[in-house]
This record gives C-alpha cells, structure tokens and sequence, in this order.
C-alpha cells in the first residue's frame, strides 16, 4: 500500500478554530479529506486569554476533522496572527565568494543572513524572512540568482517578527491538546495563498481577511510581499456597535449583522 501523504492545517482563531486535513498527490495537487470548526472563547484579538477554553476548542476541530477524513492528525502546521505581529523591509549586501564569480546556494544563504540581520527586541522571535527581489551587480528583478555570473549580490526580505509569549501560549494550547506543531505560519500570508494567483500579485493586489478579532492584511507589489499587518479590528467589534447603537443584546446584534449585512 502506497504510503500517503497527508497534510494538516490549523487555524485558532478569536471565534472560532478550524482543522483541515488534506492529502497531496505527487503532482503537488491537493484534495481536502476532511474539515472541523469549533466555537473557540480563547482568545481576543489573535492572543490567548484563556489558555483551557483554547485547547478545547483546537481538541474538538481536530477530532471532527479527523473523524471526516479517517485520518489521525500527528502534527499541524498552525496559523498565528494578532496585534503583536510586526513586518520591516531590510536589504542585505554580500561578495560572491567564488572566484569564477558564480553565485551558489551558499552565497544566496549569506545574503539572506546579512538581510535579516536587524535589531529584534528580547521579547519578540523572527518569524518569516521571505524574499523579496534579488540584484547582481545592479540588475534588479531577478527571482533566483543561483547560477549567475557577479560580484556583488544584494538582497531585499520582507521580515515579520512575533511577541514571542503570544506565540509560545499558542504553541502551548496547540500542545496540550496533544498536537505537535511543525510550523507557524503568519495568517495573511497563508490566506494569500489560498486566495490569489501569480497574475493578482504581479499587477498589485492588498489582501483583507477580516475575522472576529482582528483584520489581517497582505500586500504584494510586483509579485512579492511588501507589507504585512494585523489590527486589532474585526466583526466582534461591530457587533458590540451595533449592541450600543441600536441598544440590545449582543447576541441579537449579532444575528442582525449576519441577516443584513
């Protein structure tokens, strides 16, 4: 019996969590096995307030996900957004080290190094370091220099950095419910990838996913990343206006705001 490979995605969010479970084919395409979504009290605004309220929620989406797809989830790469998330552009400099002046894997992990190379606060961790555009010798746009011939090569990251408590409770509430956690991923970037296409990153496109608690935002210019952001602002909020303005229960202005828009 071939041997499959199965993919799992969490997303723990300030309403809900979602677990999706998927298998992928050796062409790389994708057929989604089996979902879960679950009411999560856990969280405000992307960080975890109420650390058993969040296991139990990530606990349930999984085991629904599971029972759908007939699969057992070992690890999760796992969603992070909130307030604390933080992105600066930074450029690195190196020398090509060859003397035939090719430039190597090697040279292309030097420059990344020296690109992420900017003052993080003790508190915060280094989330991503995603490329954005490379230069030899002053020729901009180039994607992949590894091959090319050049003396200098530059290179422009797009960095994102966390407060690195909110990301350990979060690990920690993944964790407890007995999930190992491969990956954290920022959460515009993977609605990105879900959403848009190489055409719509190429011509310019800003990225809104709006939830619960907080909005989160992508943009990509000339087909790379170019700022990223979360605020604390989503659909909560405007329930609780609508509970104030027009005075009645929040549970009420909730089904108004779903019914009307």
């Amino acid at each position: 019996m071939k041997s499959r490979h199965i993919a799992a995605g969490l997303d723990v969010g300030t309403t809900k969590a979602c677990a999706v479970l998927a298998e992928i084919d050796a062409e790389g395409g994708v057929a989604v096995l089996g979902i879960g979504d679950r009411p999560c009290h856990g969280l405000e605004r992307g960080v975890v307030v109420n650390l058993e309220a969040t296991i139990q929620a990530v606990a349930e989406a999984v085991q629904a996900a599971e029972q759908m797809a007939g699969v057992k989830v070992q690890s999760v790469m796992a969603g992070i957004a909130g307030e604390h998330v933080r992105s600066v552009n930074s450029t690195g400099v190196i020398g090509v080290s060859r003397k035939d002046n090719e430039i190597t894997r090697e040279d292309l992990k030097r420059v990344l190094e020296a690109a992420r190379a900017v003052p993080v606060p003790g508190d915060r961790e280094v989330l991503h370091v995603l490329p954005r555009d490379y230069r030899v010798d002053e020729q901009r746009g180039i994607r992949d220099p590894v091959g090319m011939s050049g003396v200098r090569l530059e290179a422009e990251v797009h960095i994102v950095t966390v407060h690195s408590t909110a990301a350990r409770n979060l690990l920690r509430g993944i964790s407890r419910a007995g999930i190992e956690v491969t990956s954290l991923v920022l959460e515009p970037l993977a609605a990105a990838e879900a959403v848009l296409d190489e055409d719509e990153r190429s011509l310019g496109v800003l990225l809104l996913d709006i939830g619960g608690g907080t909005t989160d935002i992508a943009v990509y210019i000339d087909g790379a990343i170019a700022h990223t952001a979360v605020i604390g602002y989503g659909g909560n909020a405007v329930t609780s206006d609508l509970a104030v303005g027009l005075r009645t229960p929040v549970e009420q202005a909730e089904r108004l705001k779903l019914r009307h828009g």
